[in-house]
């Protein structure tokens, strides 16, 4: 313990010395973290959306209101490109949607008011036909619509998918920027102890214990990072994501322990990160000195 309390005054009174580069390495180290923390919560809110488009797929036909909905799901069922039928009623339709309008019942009420029809649902033996098949049946008496989600999650992957790349590309870019900051952070250091460090080793202490002094500085500085960037993100995740959830709770389940669980991910990552970069920049100038 007396170790580890050496360990700390000296890293705090190195970065004393050296503020201006510890902050400025901090500062990286912290925008490197809060980016992969906000990449990791859009991944989880995309597995939602994904989720609940699943849960939405395929092809929905909807019903004249002068044609009886089981009879036409009944001959539909009988097609060989349908894996399965289930009629959604109108009363069911509008149950599904009064998650949408929480707080919105006078909205609500419009949709009540209006002429929905019924509509068979279909779950089709291969998806790949799903545009030739909605053609298809669109022309048939007593079908007024067909529609299918599957254009519009089509979208949203790649859509998702191109933000994913840039944010990737971005974290990247901070985190290169991070490890060389740190890493020449720790060089001065170093290089502003010459003498410090050759009274040290002329009084008997060991290369590596002097060495581990700086890498845990190196480690003090990404830890603070990482530790500003997930309480940013616990905040962050008070005032916006646990909305969401609270207005869309079928689309958005944000646990915490998912939170807690990508927050320690960015404790260990920014941490990580310095130590690294601190092992770097160390490696030979001790034992030249």
């Amino acid at each position: 313990m007396s170790l580890f309390k050496y360990y700390l005054r000296d890293a705090r009174e190195g970065i004393a010395r050296n503020i201006g580069a510890a902050l400025a390495a901090a500062a990286l180290v912290f925008m490197a973290m809060l980016l992969l923390g906000s990449l990791l919560v859009l991944r989880s809110g995309l597995v939602g959306v994904m989720g609940y488009m699943q849960s939405q797929i395929g092809v929905k036909v909807y019903v004249d209101s002068a044609v009886d909905v089981q009879e036409l799901a009944k001959i539909m069922e009988s097609k060989n490109f349908v894996k399965s039928v289930s009629v959604e009623t109108r009363e069911q339709l509008l149950a599904s949607l009064s998650g949408f309008f929480q707080g919105r019942e006078l909205l609500l009420q419009t949709f009540k008011d209006s002429d929905l029809p019924n509509a068979v649902r279909l779950e089709l033996v291969d998806y790949d036909l799903v545009e030739q098949i909605a053609e298809m049946l669109r022309p048939i008496p007593g079908i007024t619509e067909v529609i299918y989600p599957q254009k519009l999650a089509k979208q949203v992957v790649y859509w998702s998918n191109q933000l994913n790349k840039f944010g990737v590309m971005l974290l990247l870019f901070f985190v290169i920027i991070a490890f060389l900051t740190v890493f020449l952070a720790v060089r001065l250091a170093l290089y502003q102890r010459l003498k410090e460090i050759r009274v040290k080793l002329l009084l008997g202490a060991k290369p590596m214990h002097v060495r581990g002094q700086f890498m845990f500085e190196g480690l003090l500085i990404g830890f603070i990072g990482s530790t500003m960037a997930a309480i940013v993100l616990y905040v962050m995740s008070g005032y916006m994501f646990v909305a969401l959830e609270r207005q869309f709770p079928f689309i958005f389940h944000f646990i915490s322990t998912s939170l807690n669980g990508m927050m320690l991910c960015m404790l260990l990552s920014g941490s990580f990160l310095a130590l690294f970069a601190s092992y770097l920049s160390t490696r030979r100038i001790i034992n030249h000195v």
